[in-house]
């Protein structure tokens, strides 16, 4: 179903959007008219009333243009996922959890480049310190307390409270490397921001960010949830397959937060993606500081930013995050320089929401990868093969034609280089940056090479 919110500007732009796509003008205000609603729904036609399923939402400029939800929230009680369904999303909290460390230096409680020690003296004296900014980067190379979790057999369940959690990590005596030398994805330092945040300011994590983030926002239905007890309206259940149909996997019963636990709507959430486009929070420089990537002890960089990985899709900058947890998954995209924003939230432990993302990117963002990908187009030929390619350009997307009906869509990986099916294809520039060929390798003919004959 699509859902458009009563709200003033909202309900413009969703008119907006339903106006000009079915009479096909165009302007700079509305620039995704040649994108159909059919198209959305079509992307998530598998889910219905007896499946979870996703709530979409795209936001143009900061403003909400489309909402949907596809699927079940609560199969129990027959209810539908919609915008306003609140879900669990996961990793994608670790951008909020990072927000508040950034606030808090902001606010005199903090130095980032300070040994976490300072902040948590539980924790165990290294070789080398490990800084806030580090946890942040995920650099610091203490260990993921999910795998200490496995390895002692422990499952995740309330007997493993929030003091074990902290008990647990202070009793690591060594890290995974050197601090700030190395990047390693781990949930340890984003639930020791939640510490951080207790010690220094007498705050949980889900006060603190309600206070300078949520409020200032109008985000009323978005918390951190480190209370099992609370009510949470229009909470939507997570599943997975059975061979009697989905099963419920999430039973809310961690109240450890910040790698993960944040509970927010699609609407809500539009309400963040806007303030990148224009800060109503009191974190200054609010984009600028949540977008900057970490730095390696040798000054290199690397892309994990504040909770966002820096990116790229199709050559289009991105800015993003992933969630897996339970039954939830999520992702969501932004491509700051068309300033568009993708959510899709998920309550299905089988379903992998980036390439709905990617697809919904490739509905949206059709003109863009037209204009980038025109120079591919044309005819290129292997005389010792005698053969010919064509590259050619449909909705948006480069396929590599191989005969009248024959063509295969060529997938984007990076700079110059796409797969078609499993074929690897790279092209080659002369010296004046032109297209002059591509080299095609499969696993029998090994590498030939194609040059380009004609347009």
């Amino acid at each position: 179903m699509i859902y458009l919110l009563n709200v003033k500007w909202t309900f413009l732009f969703a008119t907006l959007f339903t106006m000009f796509a079915s009479t096909g003008q165009n302007s700079d205000g509305d620039r995704y008219s040649h994108v159909e609603s059919s198209e959305i729904d079509a992307i998530f036609s598998s889910y219905d009333n007896t499946t979870g399923g996703c709530v979409v939402g795209i936001a143009d400029r900061g403003e909400l243009i489309f909402s949907g939800g596809y699927g079940m929230a609560n199969l129990d009680y027959g209810i539908p996922l919609e915008p306003d369904s609140r879900l669990m999303i996961a990793s994608i909290s670790k951008q909020f959890a990072a927000a508040a460390m950034l606030m808090m230096e902001q606010e005199g409680y903090l130095d980032l480049d300070e040994d976490i020690r300072t902040y948590i003296p539980e924790m165990p004296e290294f070789d080398e310190p490990v800084t806030t900014r580090m946890l942040i980067h995920h650099t610091s190379g203490l260990r993921d307390y999910f795998n200490l979790l496995s390895l002692k057999e422990m499952g995740l369940d309330p007997t493993f409270t929030y003091d074990e959690a902290i008990e647990m990590l202070s009793s690591q005596q060594a890290l995974n490397f050197r601090p700030g030398t190395q990047h390693l994805y781990s949930n340890s330092g984003y639930f020791l921001m939640s510490v951080i945040v207790k010690n220094l300011t007498d705050m949980s994590m889900r006060e603190y960010t309600d206070k300078h983030f949520f409020q200032p926002l109008g985000m009323e239905s978005t918390h951190f949830h480190d209370d099992l007890e609370m009510n949470v309206p229009n909470r939507a259940m997570s599943y997975r397959p059975g061979p009697d149909g989905p099963g419920q996997f999430y039973r809310d019963n961690i109240d450890r937060v910040g790698d993960r636990a944040l509970f927010t709507t699609i609407e809500d959430f539009a309400k963040w993606e806007a303030n990148f486009i224009e800060n109503r929070t009191n974190l200054e420089n609010f984009t600028e500081k949540m977008t900057r990537k970490g730095v390696f002890r040798n000054g290199r960089e690397h892309n994990y930013a504040a909770g966002l990985r820096i990116n790229s899709y199709r050559t289009l900058d991105t800015v993003g995050h992933g969630g897996n947890y339970m039954g939830f998954r999520s992702s969501y995209v932004r491509f700051p320089e068309q300033e568009l924003g993708i959510m899709v939230f998920c309550n299905m432990s089988n379903i992998s929401p980036a390439p709905y993302a990617n697809q919904l990117a490739d509905l949206f963002l059709m003109k863009e990868f037209e204009e980038i990908f025109e120079e591919y187009k044309g005819l290129y030929r292997n005389d010792g093969f005698n053969r010919n390619y064509e590259i050619i350009m449909d909705d948006g997307d480069l396929y590599l034609k191989k005969g009248l009906r024959d063509k295969e869509r060529l997938v984007w990986r990076n700079n110059d280089r796409f797969s078609a099916g499993s074929w690897d294809v790279r092209f080659q520039r002369n010296d004046d940056d032109e297209i002059e060929g591509f080299t095609v390798e499969t696993g029998r003919t090994g590498r030939v090479t194609f040059e380009r004959s004609g347009s």
